[in-house]
C-alpha cells in the first residue's frame, strides 16, 4: 500500500507501510474465518500476543487499507503432548524427542482476533489541490488469507481508539498493557459526558481518580468538588492547592437547597406520625420555596421555616384552641434539626470554595446526614451553574451506589440523574465511583460515556454487562484477576471507541494517597501491647 510522507501533507496522518516491521503471524483460512468480524492468526515461533493487543493486517484487494484486530484468545496445538503421548513417555521413561515449535510442522499456536476498525486513505480536493487524509471506519474489507500480521503502532492505536495525540490537550491517564506501549490520552471533552469508575477495594479506582484530578486541575484548570465518604482525597486536594472542609464545622448547607420530600425525611420519627405536623412543615417550606423560585428572596434557612410555622399552623389547625399547642410541638420538633449543625446560611461564594478543588469530607456523617449534604451541595451547585453564577465544574461522587441505588429511591438520586442527563449541555461534569456496581442504578451509569472498570468479584460481572461497550466475554472473565492499577477502559464512539486494557500512570503529586489500609500489626507492637501489659500489672478490672 502506498505510503504518503508528511512532506506531502504535514497536517494529516497517513496509513504507514508495514514492510519494515516484524511479522508476528499469518492470517489463516478455515471453515469459519476470516470474516468481517473475526480473524485467526498462526503465530510465528517466538512471537507472543497477549489478550487485548492491537494488531494490524494490511488488505490488498481493490482497495488497499489496514484492518485493526484486537486479540481475543489463543491456544497451542501440539500433538506430541496429547495425554496418550505423555502417558507413554512417562511409563517408558522416554525423554522428549520432538522438535520445538520453530522446527516442527505439527506444533503451532493460533490466536483469534476481533476486527474492530479499518484505516484507509481518503483523497479529496481542497482549493484545487489534491490531498489525502487518513480516516477510520468499521471493517468493510475481508482480510486476505495468508496476509502478514504486525503489531499496531502508536499512531494506529490512537486512531483506532479515538484518542487525543497531544498530551497537553487531553487527559493522560496511563498506557496500554501489551503490544506497542502507547500513552492513553483521553479527549478532554470526554469528561463532559461523564465518567464511571468501578472496582473492588484496593483495585486502584481511587488512585485513578487522583490521576484524572491532576489532569483536570493542573493542566486544564477545571474545578473539581469531591463528595468524599471515606476521606480518600483530602491529601490529594491539599497537595493540589485546594481545601478540605467538613459539613457542620467548616461550612453549612442551606435548607432551601432541599426539596419538600427531602426535608420531611429528616423530621423526627414522632413528627412523621402526625399528618398535621408534616402538612404544616410542608406548607411553610413550600411557600418559602415559591418565593425563592420567584426570586422574591435569595435564600432561606431553618430559622425562616420556624418563623413561618405560627402563620401556617393557624391556617391548618381545625380547633383554634389547639393552635398554641400545635405551634409549640412543630417548632420544638423541627428545631431539633438545628442540632445537626449541618444546616445554616450555606456557602457565601462557591467560586472561592470550588477553585482549584475542594473535598467535602463526609466520613463523620450519619447516613441521613450524608444524603442531605450531598443532595444540597449538588443541587445548589447545579442551580448556580444553570444561572451562570459559577464556572464549569466536575463533581466526583464516591461510593455512588449509596446515592443512586438500583431499584430503590434516595434523596440524592434525582439530582445525580439530572446531572448526568443535562450536565454536558451546561458544563456540569459527573464522575461516579463504586465498589459495588450491582447496587447502582443502571440507567444512570449508562449515561456515563467513559468507563474505567478495575478488578471485580465474579458476582459483580453481570452488573456491568449493560455498559461493557465492545468488551469481550474473555475480557470480563479476566476482571477478577486484573492486576492492581490496571483497568478495562471502554466507552462510546464519542469517547473511547473500543475497549482496551490500560495501566494507570503514576501520580505526579507525591504522598497524595488517602484511604490507605492501616498496619494493624505494627500498631499492636508499637502501641497497644505496651498499654495492655501495663493495665494487667496494675491489677483490678
Amino acid at each position: 500500500m502506498k505510503s504518503f510522507s508528511s512532506d506531502e501533507n504535514p497536517s494529516v496522518k497517513t496509513v504507514a507501510n508495514s514492510n519494515n516491521q516484524l511479522v508476528v503471524g499469518t492470517v489463516i483460512s478455515d471453515q469459519e474465518t476470516p470474516t468481517f468480524e473475526t480473524v485467526r492468526i498462526k503465530l510465528k515461533a517466538g512471537q507472543d500476543l497477549k489478550p487485548g493487543t492491537l494488531v494490524r493486517i494490511p488488505v490488498m484487494r481493490n482497495e488497499q487499507t489496514i484492518l485493526i484486530g484486537r486479540i481475543r484468545s489463543a491456544y497451542e496445538c501440539n500433538p506430541n503432548e496429547r495425554v496418550e503421548s505423555v502417558g507413554v513417555r512417562d511409563a517408558l521413561k522416554i525423554p522428549k524427542m520432538h522438535p520445538t515449535e520453530e522446527h516442527s510442522t505439527r506444533i503451532f499456536r493460533l490466536a483469534e482476533a476481533d476486527l474492530i476498525e479499518e484505516i484507509f486513505n481518503r483523497e479529496f480536493v481542497e482549493n484545487g489541490e489534491k490531498k489525502i487524509k487518513t480516516e477510520t471506519r468499521a471493517p468493510q474489507n475481508l482480510p486476505n488469507s495468508g496476509a502478514d500480521v504486525f503489531i499496531a503502532d502508536v499512531n494506529e492505536i490512537v486512531q483506532t481508539l479515538g484518542l487525543e495525540q497531544d498530551e497537553n490537550q487531553g487527559l493522560f491517564i496511563g498506557e496500554t498493557t501489551s503490544g506497542t506501549i502507547s500513552k492513553i490520552i483521553l479527549k478532554r471533552q470526554s469528561v463532559q459526558r461523564h465518567f464511571f469508575i468501578c472496582g473492588t477495594t484496593g483495585s486502584g479506582k481511587s488512585y485513578a481518580m487522583g490521576v484524572i484530578t491532576e489532569e483536570l486541575v493542573q493542566k486544564h484548570k477545571l474545578p473539581v468538588v469531591f463528595i468524599d465518604t471515606q476521606d480518600e482525597y483530602s491529601e490529594l486536594v491539599k497537595k493540589l492547592g485546594g481545601v478540605v472542609v467538613e459539613p457542620g464545622k467548616d461550612f453549612s448547607i442551606r435548607i432551601s437547597s432541599l426539596t419538600e420530600s427531602e426535608l420531611l425525611d429528616l423530621l423526627p420519627e414522632a413528627m412523621k406520625k402526625s399528618p398535621l405536623q408534616c402538612d404544616i412543615v410542608a406548607k411553610a417550606f413550600g411557600e418559602l420555596q415559591t418565593k425563592l423560585t420567584n426570586e422574591d428572596m435569595a435564600k432561606f434557612t431553618l430559622d425562616d421555616v420556624l418563623a413561618k410555622i405560627p402563620e401556617v399552623s393557624a391556617e391548618l389547625t381545625a380547633k383554634e384552641g389547639d393552635i398554641p399547642r400545635v405551634i409549640d410541638a412543630v417548632q420544638r420538633r423541627l428545631g431539633t434539626l438545628a442540632k445537626l449543625k449541618i444546616f445554616g446560611h450555606g456557602v457565601a461564594d462557591w467560586r472561592k470554595f470550588l477553585y482549584p478543588c475542594v473535598t467535602i469530607n463526609c466520613k463523620k456523617l450519619t447516613s441521613s446526614q450524608l444524603q442531605s449534604v450531598a443532595t444540597a451541595v449538588l443541587r445548589e451547585l447545579q442551580n448556580l451553574r444553570l444561572r451562570n453564577h459559577i464556572p464549569p465544574y466536575v463533581a466526583v461522587i464516591d461510593e455512588a451506589h449509596l446515592f443512586v441505588p438500583e431499584g430503590t429511591s434516595s434523596p440524592c438520586k434525582q439530582i445525580i440523574r439530572e446531572g448526568v442527563r443535562i450536565g454536558r449541555h451546561h458544563g456540569i461534569c459527573m464522575v461516579l465511583l463504586t465498589q459495588s456496581p450491582v447496587d447502582i442504578d443502571k440507567s444512570t451509569i449508562r449515561q456515563c460515556n467513559t468507563r474505567l472498570v478495575f478488578a471485580l468479584e465474579p458476582d459483580q460481572l453481570d452488573a456491568i454487562k449493560g455498559v461493557k461497550a465492545d468488551a469481550t466475554d474473555e475480557m470480563l472473565r479476566a476482571l477478577p484477576k486484573m492486576p492492581q492499577g490496571t483497568c478495562l477502559l471502554s466507552g462510546t464512539y464519542e469517547s473511547v471507541k473500543h475497549t482496551i486494557p490500560v495501566r494507570i500512570r503514576k501520580r505526579n503529586t507525591e504522598d497524595s494517597e488517602g484511604g490507605k489500609t492501616p498496619n494493624i500489626f505494627e500498631e499492636m507492637q508499637e502501641k497497644w501491647i505496651k498499654i495492655i501489659e501495663e493495665l494487667k500489672t496494675q491489677g483490678g478490672e
